[in-house]
């Protein structure tokens, strides 16, 4: 694995730190966090670790992006999440013996943290704000969670892809007036796993939500003319 010019290697300077939650700490408590985590850079499309192997510690997004994929016993995989710069990849690994629930991989040159986890957990015994603070942050995790069971259950594939569409604009997206280049070159396979439905009917939408105006595609680009529009869509 090949060391990056913008590999971020002082805590103390990250300006993620505060979105991190897991190294917004200070002084003896900042210095100790330096001491525990292992700094690793990855190509695009390398795997960081696979779905049912051991966690062997707590792993943190620092730059670039990433895709955790779920499989099924028939050899069937579906996106779950794209995560940018200063996630938490797994929330459930702070348990002992955790396995990995997802497989992880990068969809470009990225960065990811990796701390030991007993040695952390010593951190937030000492640290009762920051324990306040993780505690919000899987609280808000687990909202989220509920969020996309409803999208899956109660929505359209028109209503889901409508709001991935937003929701990427606005995670990862670059505005420009009142359109948005959604920040993601994703094959249209990706798309379709992000969306919960198939293939074919992801092109579908996608070229109905160009024939209408709301977007436009070139290759993999897509640029969200009316994305307002979308969002309405998304809520019906």
């Amino acid at each position: 694995m090949k060391r990056k010019s913008c590999h971020i290697g002082n805590c103390g300077t990250c300006t993620l730190r505060a979105k991190a939650v897991l190294c917004d700490l200070e002084g003896d408590d900042l210095a100790e966090f330096q001491r525990i985590k292992h700094s690793l850079d990855y190509e695009s499309h390398q795997t960081v670790f696979y779905e049912g192997h051991l966690c062997v510690g707590l792993y943190l997004l620092c730059r670039g992006k990433v895709k955790l994929t779920r499989s099924s016993a028939r050899g069937q995989r579906r996106i779950v999440k794209i995560l940018g710069p200063g996630e938490l990849i797994e929330k459930h690994a702070f348990g002992k013996q955790a396995l990995h629930e997802v497989t992880c991989e990068t969809l470009e040159p990225s960065q990811v943290c990796v701390i030991e986890r007993e040695r952390y957990l010593s951190v937030i015994h000492r640290n009762p704000q920051l324990a306040i603070k993780l505690i919000q942050l899987l609280s808000n995790d687990l909202g989220v969670n509920m969020d996309q069971l409803d999208q899956l259950t109660f929505k359209t594939a028109r209503e889901r892809l409508a709001g991935l569409l937003v929701e990427l604009g606005d995670r990862f997206g670059k505005k420009s007036a009142d359109q948005v280049q959604v920040g993601l070159t994703l094959k249209r396979e990706e798309v379709a796993e992000l969306a919960g439905t198939t293939v074919e009917t992801a092109i579908r939408l996608l070229s109905v939500f160009r024939d209408e105006g709301l977007l436009t595609i070139d290759g993999r680009t897509i640029t969200l003319l009316k994305p307002e529009r979308l969002a309405r869509i998304a809520r019906c």
